[in-house]
């Protein structure tokens, strides 16, 4: 039996044992650049301050966390976590590139029961319909506005790590909104995300329902149909797109599940299986119960729900779910050599 002392000190060990390398919340280090005012100490603070926001933003997978009176703490002493910076001089702007320690910043979001974002950069269809002004003259002002709306929503999207696509809007897509777009953007929207494997989406509309153009553009998303603006609506998206990624190391939840390894066929793999386990930071005690064949039927005491564990085990490159296997006990295979 492996006994934690302390489960959050092995939390070093338990995302260095992850291969995974396009997870961006499992990195050693992040090297975040921002624009300086200047290069006094007030202007360097301030510009760390905004690097850790952003970084805090995509370590935890929501913008929400900023609220967060453990968050507030930290982000007004940033250089506890900065290894190393520089500043340098671009196209005559001052430029900061701050260095922090990923595995520090996560040990405090899991000590605070803060959420950890585990997954690769999530996709979004997005449809702007005033890009049909491209083919309009008299629509120069409404297609130069969507052209700045373009460059927002990529900003945006790169700076909560996500990947943007748009429709083809061929002859069938053209088909779909003619018919659909008159009775729902929504429903168009549904649609057509399924034609190019999207779960998410958003559309911007700068046109009222006569044809009118609007102050202000209004978009909607497939997480929240309520008109908003278009950095409220992708902020709010990927939030609840994260949210089914994330996890919270919940100190209060104690459980304890039952999980069969396949494909132990010698003393060090058993070895190998149980230490990795062992440094995940779910699980404070594990008990090998039972070796039959080329599995081991291990008993681990965990935080958290039997689905959190099984979400943290699914990001791990070194097990495999096994699908058809009995509900009572999950079931992995060690792909490890």
């Amino acid at each position: 039996m492996l006994k934690k002392i302390w489960p959050y000190y092995l939390i070093f060990f338990a995302f260095n044992a992850i291969e995974g390398s396009e997870i961006y919340s499992l990195k050693s280090t992040y090297e975040i650049e921002v624009l300086l005012d200047g290069t006094d100490q007030s202007s360097i603070k301030e510009g760390m301050k905004r690097s850790l926001s952003s970084l805090l933003i995509n370590l935890s997978g929501t913008s929400l966390v900023l609220d967060d009176k453990a968050i507030k703490a930290i982000i007004n002493s940033p250089e506890t976590y900065i290894t190393q910076y520089k500043l340098d001089a671009v196209d005559e702007k001052i430029v900061a590139s701050f260095v922090f320690q990923g595995d520090s910043l996560r040990s405090y979001l899991a000590e605070n029961e803060l959420p950890l974002w585990f997954a690769e950069e999530p996709l979004v269809l997005s449809y702007f319909p005033c890009r049909e002004a491209e083919y309009e003259s008299n629509q120069d002002d409404e297609l130069m506005d969507c052209i700045e709306m373009e460059k927002e929503l990529l900003n945006l999207s790169k700076s909560r790590n996500s990947r943007i696509t748009r429709p083809l809007m061929d002859l069938k897509d053209i088909r779909d909104l003619e018919f659909l777009s008159s009775i729902s953007a929504e429903k168009f929207m549904t649609k057509i995300s399924r034609r190019y494997g999207a779960d998410n989406w958003l559309i911007c509309l700068t046109k009222d329902k006569f044809g009118i153009l609007m102050d202000t553009p209004s978009c909607f998303s497939s997480e929240n149909k309520k008109a908003s603006s278009l950095e409220m609506t992708f902020n709010y998206l990927l939030n609840e797109i994260n949210l089914k990624k994330s996890l919270v190391v919940n100190r209060d939840v104690i459980n304890e599940s039952q999980i069969e390894v396949i494909g132990i066929d010698s003393f060090m793999k058993l070895e190998r299986v149980l230490q990795t386990l062992d440094s995940q930071v779910l699980i404070f005690n594990i008990s090998l119960e039972e070796l039959e064949g080329n599995s081991a039927y291990i008993s681990l005491s965990h935080y958290g729900s039997k689905i959190d564990l099984k979400n943290l085990l699914m990001i791990h490159s070194d097990f495999k779910e096994i699908k058809f296997k009995s509900q009572d006990i999950i079931s992995y295979q060690y792909t490890q050599t």
